[in-house]
This record gives C-alpha cells, sequence and structure tokens, in this order.
C-alpha cells in the first residue's frame, strides 16, 4: 500500500503540496471540514499504538494523504471498483468510524441522506471518485457496517449475560449512544428471529464461494490482466467455487457444477471478450441460468458486488443496438465515398465545381 502510494506520488502534481495540513478552505466549509479532522485525528493518534501489530485494518497510509492528494482508483464498464482493493478496505474503515457511520439504524436505507453526503465527501477527499461513483461508494460502506454490526454481535452477544452487562461494556470504537441502541436490537425478536434465519440458510450452503474477500469483479480484472482477455461470468463462477486445485468444495455441490462445465459449448467460449470489447452475455442463455436458475433480483451470480439482472439487460439490449448501428455506420462512410468519387468525376468532365453538381 505505501509502495503505491509513494509511486503516485513521484507520478503526481500534487505532490508539490506535500506537508500541509487539512485546514478549512473557506468559512463556508469550516464547519463540514472541522468534523472531518476529528475523523483524521482520531486516526492519526492510534498509529503509533499500531504500528508495531498485526491487528485491525485501519489503513493510517491513506488517512494520512497529504492535502489534496488522491489515489486513481479503476472501475470497470459496468461501475464496480476493480482495483487492487484500496476503496474497499477504506469503506471498511469508514463504517467502523464512530465519527461518520452510526451503528442506531438497522436498515442502511435508513441512514439520513445528510450523513451519507458526508461520508461520500470523506472518502472522495481521498480517493479521484467521479459522481457517478457515489452510488457504489455508498452501498460498500452499507455492506461492510451490516458486516462490522455482526462482527460485533458474534463477539460480544455471548459474551455477557445481561442486557445491562453488554449496555455497559461498549465496543472501543463504538458510541456509547449507539452501542446501546444497537444491543438493545439484538435482544429483540425481530432480530433473533432473523439471525436464527440467516444461520439456518447458512448451514445449508452446499456451494460456497473460495474468492475470500476479493469480488468477482476484481478476480475478472485479474484474469484479464494476465490473460489479455476478460472471462465470462461463468469461469469466474466455475474457478471461484472450487479450491486451487480444482477439488470441489462439498461434494453435493460436484455434480452441479459439472453440469455447468458441459453447458459451457463452444459457443460460450467465443462470447469472452477481447481486449477492446466487453460483451455481454444474455443470462438466459448461460450455463448457470440453465442449471441454476434464473437470479434474483439484485444480485447476479460470478458478477460481483452492485450488479443486478435488469442492469444486464440494459447492457446487452444497448450492444444489440450498437450492432445495427455499426452496420448502417459503415454503409454511410461508403455510399459518402461513392458519392464524392461521382462528383469528382462529373466535376472533371463538365468543368462544374462541386457546388454547382451538389446544387
Amino acid at each position: 500500500m505505501l509502495k503505491r502510494i509513494q509511486k503516485q506520488r513521484d507520478n503526481d502534481a500534487a505532490s508539490s503540496q506535500a506537508h500541509k495540513k487539512r485546514l478549512p478552505e473557506s468559512n463556508e466549509n469550516s464547519h463540514e471540514l472541522s468534523n472531518h479532522e476529528e475523523v483524521y485525528e482520531d486516526v492519526n493518534t492510534n498509529i503509533e499504538k499500531s504500528r508495531n501489530t498485526r491487528g485491525r485494518t485501519i489503513l493510517p497510509d491513506i488517512w494520512g494523504l497529504d492535502h489534496g492528494e488522491k489515489l486513481t482508483v479503476k472501475f470497470n464498464s459496468l461501475n464496480q471498483c476493480v482495483d487492487d482493493g484500496e476503496l474497499e478496505y477504506f469503506c471498511g474503515t469508514v463504517a467502523r468510524k464512530k465519527e461518520l457511520t452510526p451503528l442506531e439504524f438497522s436498515d442502511w436505507r435508513k441512514v439520513p441522506a445528510t450523513t451519507k453526503d458526508k461520508i461520500w465527501d470523506v472518502i472522495k477527499s481521498m480517493f479521484d471518485l467521479t459522481p457517478n461513483r457515489k452510488q457504489w461508494v455508498l452501498s460498500e460502506v452499507g455492506k461492510c457496517l451490516r458486516i462490522f454490526k455482526h462482527s460485533l454481535y458474534v463477539e460480544y452477544f455471548n459474551k455477557y449475560s445481561t442486557l445491562a452487562e453488554l449496555k455497559a461494556n461498549p465496543d472501543s470504537r463504538t458510541d456509547p449512544n449507539q452501542w446501546g441502541k444497537l444491543v438493545e436490537k439484538w435482544y429483540s425478536a425481530q432480530w433473533q428471529n432473523k439471525y436464527e434465519r440467516g444461520k439456518d440458510i447458512r448451514s445449508h450452503m452446499k456451494m460456497p464461494h473460495t474468492s475470500g474477500t476479493i469480488s468477482y469483479a476484481r478476480r475478472a480484472e485479474a484474469e484479464f490482466r494476465k490473460n489479455g482477455r476478460r472471462p465470462n461470468r461463468i469461469k469466474i463462477f466455475l474457478k471461484y467455487h472450487k479450491h486451487k486445485d480444482g477439488s470441489h468444495v462439498y461434494s453435493e455441490s460436484a455434480a452441479t457444477l459439472e453440469k455447468i462445465e458441459q453447458l459451457l459449448t463452444v459457443d460460450e467460449e467465443k462470447r469472452e471478450t477481447s481486449e477492446a470489447n466487453e460483451v455481454i452475455v444474455p443470462l438466459k442463455e448461460d450455463a448457470i441460468y440453465k442449471v441454476l436458475g434464473p437470479d434474483k433480483n439484485g444480485r447476479v451470480r460470478g458478477m460481483g458486488f452492485k450488479i443486478s439482472p435488469k442492469m444486464l439487460e440494459k447492457e446487452a439490449s444497448e450492444e444489440n443496438m450498437n450492432e445495427p448501428n455499426k452496420e448502417l455506420a459503415q454503409q454511410v462512410a461508403i455510399l459518402t465515398a461513392q458519392v464524392k468519387k461521382l462528383t469528382d468525376i462529373v466535376t472533371r468532365r463538365d468543368g462544374a465545381t462541386a457546388e454547382e453538381v451538389a446544387i
């Protein structure tokens, strides 16, 4: 991480601003930036304590970037982050930052827009992000917050026998008031039913992925960098539902994956994208759909975070529309060249100007 930042500093014109403090640029934004400074100071005070130990991820090198210095981030054509993980990990630190991200809301969609805007401002002050990346970034923070709250539940719920004890022993990364509201929800019947239902569903999972913390989108990007060709979702799905040696995680999943492999025809192999194009395979035509059925709304198997079936249908539709347009453009170019050639012939023969011929 430090090497990557140093390399960018060497190539970035903004490096001339080294050692500048993060200060308010105007009175209009002073209150907002002062809130941000509290976050930076809180992180920086813990850097020395964590420097010599392998603790939780806090990314002090990113939080400590010089004023005006930003890290570049790569996104693919589906608006998924496919860098080396810095932005995703940083979103995780934001989700665990009590000064920024509240714990009291049961659903990320209920978090006030003003709070989300503040989070977005902090993240885009560290990374070079365009406005169209905002939805992905905030959704990533929401996902990280959900994971963080689950980890708190696992760590603390059975540690204390009563709600009062639990309230009296908040995690150091949380605000005491928000902690109290969070743990009260843990004791509610609604939360317990939801937790047990999720636990039961997970216990019946027979085909877990083996991609770890690296998203499918980043896996596909790594394959592209390595081979110069972008794999379709079937390739990624098959590869990361097995161990590195190709063996199956569970014997129950072997038959299903083998069916998908059998349906991975030569035609589907040709659908893999070249370096210049990203072809979106219609979902209802690929092997995963034929074996596992349609994807649920809001996610697509083997495609990674923030991809929905409707999104891919739109991409495929636009691409199908583009093909006739390309052919039409080629025909227009040919006809234009022919007209120009005929105009030149008439001009030379009759001595008329090109304008007169056009009339």
